[in-house]
């Protein structure tokens, strides 16, 4: 859900737009006392603030920032902007924060699967050393390959 904040006439249209656009759906609001009571009871993924209000009051302006969360925001002057163009910024935004979460999704991914690697080859080299004592049971050696096999196994799927 967005929230828009906005005192003007065309919020509406607006939000409309920007709902039409994004398909999702869109909370407008005219101050921001109101919009922080919002972002109190929802959660919301961009908060569109016209950048007038905030100049109003400094201190409003931070519990807004403090209370986003994880909303992305998109500060604008409001009363010089057609609702198309407010538009294309919201969806820039949207844009550039999927772009942030893949990004970050794929380190999060690279980094896991270095950490595995790296584990992984010293259960390997383990088991492999172990394998190689002389005097080891049969059974002992019959659970060693089969954790040699997972092993291998998991490094295979880790390399695709």
């Amino acid at each position: 859900m967005i929230l828009l904040i906005s005192p003007y006439q065309n919020a509406n249209d607006c939000a409309a737009q920007i709902q039409g656009a994004t398909h999702e759906e869109v909370k407008t609001v005219d101050t921001i006392r109101t919009g922080l009571a919002a972002l109190r009871v929802h959660e919301f993924t961009l908060v569109v603030a016209d950048e007038n209000l905030l100049e109003c009051s400094l201190e409003s302006a931070e519990a807004l920032v403090q209370r986003m969360g994880s909303a992305i925001p998109v500060f604008l002057d409001m009363a010089c902007m057609k609702p198309a163009r407010i538009t294309r910024f919201v969806q820039l935004a949207m844009q550039r924060r999927e772009l942030q979460y893949k990004s970050a999704r794929e380190a999060a991914v690279a980094e896991l699967r270095s950490e595995l690697k790296s584990e992984l080859t010293g259960l390997l080299i383990g088991s492999e050393l172990t394998m190689k004592m002389a005097n080891l049971p049969p059974t002992v050696t019959e659970k060693l390959s089969l954790v040699l096999d997972s092993a291998k196994r998991i490094r295979a799927a880790l390399e695709k």
